[in-house]
């Protein structure tokens, strides 16, 4: 696709009768070729003599397949605001939306990832199937059952073997029903979708690398999928239960790989310093650094876990800032987030980040969490300026958004605080960082609405994201699509599926999922941290 790109691995030679696949990275290709997980399903199927397998992005003119001659077209969904793309490209090649629409001419659409994994209903009308789960086990077993049955099978048959693969949802052959207050009432067949889960964890790493991306000539490294801390609100710890790692030695491998094709790696996980060896792989990396020189990034650090020895490898591999997250501005609000982290725990990681050869630290914050209160706010302002002021020779900025209520986590019962009120703590914490010289970043409220109604939402909204994206999808096209669907369609209000505390008895659109934790242990685990809560608040 482009000659300035390095496999590092060999791509399989295709038999006679291999399908044709596009698969697709909803955004254009300087971002899609940073885009791990995508590349690493890419690889998988190019691995595969039955897969002819493409990449298409946004920005993709010439392919070597023409549309007509494509068995099946997948994309890879990891954000909830994908579709809006995934419907751009499916629209430039005069493919209909919806699932229904689509005869036998047109290729099978799926998808998969972590929206999808969760809770794919919002979605489920555009897709012929969807991978729920870790694609990396199912997506070649979905693809050699396509393949056997070309020319055999119509798709209605193909579409109901499929659905007797493990992970392998097909939206259409189920049936929901809703009561008078807009609930589920009954899902029809009552047969929940198995999560898929990679239990034998191998070391995932960029396959393609090119300069052309976000993270130029940079080789990715998974170090650990999952996290074994499990905040109540945190989708990637609940989605990839249990935690898993790749071994040292094959980490060793990948590093070595890596650097004999470029001289940029990145460890990449929700908590990375939580593989139990990673001393050992930071010192391995220290060991590699005295044969050439390269650049190592991380994605974040848990203050708790923020060593001398972990910063000075970032410090003599080149990187001057990272990110640690604080979640909560108070030690009770993070305790009952299950964010157990103290005040005297970040300090003594900023000092030890600043004493290390560190320049510049992000601190990753949230508002508006389940049971937060104004003097929570104010803890954070006074925490995070005393932490500036003890460490003059590092700069700090608080980043934070509000708080998205995410299918599948303890947190799910949970809606969002009222816009009024979130803009309020912005404005206090805005203020008073500004006049103690700290950098405050902000997402926009306005749109962490939008991902929390698509979070908890169900097949109803289908026409609404149709409607969004034809009115070009600015925050005003989804009150305008609302008010033009709702006079004609039976549709909750949007404030239904962000704002509203769902009873622990009501059906969920997701319930058709079974993670590998159950609903009564996310109601367990929440009654817990409540009760931790309200027994140290005197409530």
């Amino acid at each position: 696709m482009d000659n300035k790109e390095i496999f590092l691995y060999k791509p399989q030679k295709k038999d006679n009768d291999a399908i044709k696949v596009w698969f697709s990275f909803p955004c254009n290709y300087n971002i899609g070729m940073s885009a791990l997980g995508y590349l690493h399903l890419f690889r998988l199927m190019d691995e595969n003599p039955k897969t002819d397998v493409e990449r298409i992005f946004t920005d993709t003119e010439l392919s070597r397949h023409n549309l007509k001659d494509v068995d099946v077209f997948g994309f890879s969904f990891s954000f909830e605001l994908d579709f809006l793309n995934i419907f751009k490209i499916l629209q430039k090649y005069n493919i209909p939306l919806k699932s229904k629409d689509r005869d036998d001419s047109y290729p099978l659409i799926f998808a998969g990832g972590p929206v999808l994994s969760v809770n794919p209903e919002p979605f489920s009308d555009f897709f012929d199937f969807i991978l729920v789960g870790d694609g990396e086990v199912m997506m070649n077993e979905a693809m050699n059952f396509i393949q056997n049955s070309k020319g055999k099978k119509t798709k209605a048959e193909i579409l109901e073997g499929l659905a007797s693969i493990e992970g392998v949802y097909v939206p259409s052959l189920y049936n929901f029903e809703y009561d008078k207050d807009g609930a589920v009432s009954s899902v029809f067949p009552n047969i929940p979708v198995k999560k898929r889960v990679m239990t034998d964890m191998r070391c995932v790493f960029t396959p393609i690398i090119t300069e052309n991306t976000m993270f130029s000539n940079n080789c990715l490294i998974e170090l650990y999928r999952g996290c074994p801390n499990r905040c109540a609100f945190c989708l990637s710890s609940y989605l990839n239960l249990p935690p898993r790692y790749p071994s040292f030695e094959e980490i060793k491998g990948i590093i070595d790989l890596a650097l004999a094709n470029t001289n940029k790696i990145g460890l990449l996980g929700a908590l990375v310093s939580a593989h139990p060896q990673f001393d050992k792989i930071c010192d391995y990396i220290l060991e590699k650094k005295k044969e050439k020189d390269f650049e190592v990034s991380i994605s974040s650090l848990r203050a708790d876990k923020l060593n001398a020895k972990t910063v000075k490898m970032l410090s003599e591999c080149h990187q001057r800032s990272s990110t640690i997250a604080l979640e909560a501005g108070s030690q009770r609000l993070r305790q009952f987030i299950n964010k157990n982290l103290s005040d005297d725990q970040i300090a003594a990681s900023i000092k030890t980040a600043s004493e290390n050869g560190l320049k510049a630290l992000k601190i990753y914050a949230m508002i508006g969490l389940p049971e937060e209160e104004d003097k929570d706010i104010e803890n954070m302002v006074t925490l995070v300026k005393n932490l500036q002021k003890e460490n003059k020779d590092i700069s700090l900025t608080l980043s934070t958004s509000s708080f998205v209520p995410k299918a599948q986590t303890p947190f799910q019962w949970y809606g969002r605080e009222d816009e009024k009120t979130l803009e309020s703590r912005n404005n206090y914490l805005k203020k008073h960082l500004h006049m103690a010289g700290i950098k405050y970043r902000p997402t926009s409220i306005k749109w962490d609405e939008i991902q929390a109604i698509i979070s908890r939402g169900d097949r109803r909204l289908s026409d609404l994201l149709i409607k969004v994206y034809e009115y070009k999808a600015s925050l005003g096209s989804w009150h305008r699509a609302y008010k033009e669907l709702s006079e004609a369609e039976s549709i909750p209000p949007l404030e239904f599926y962000s704002k509203r505390k769902i009873p622990f008895e009501e059906t969920l659109p997701w319930d058709l999922v079974e993670n590998t934790i159950s609903k009564q242990q996310l109601v367990d685990e929440l009654k817990r941290l409540q009760n931790l809560l309200y027994t140290s608040s005197g409530k």
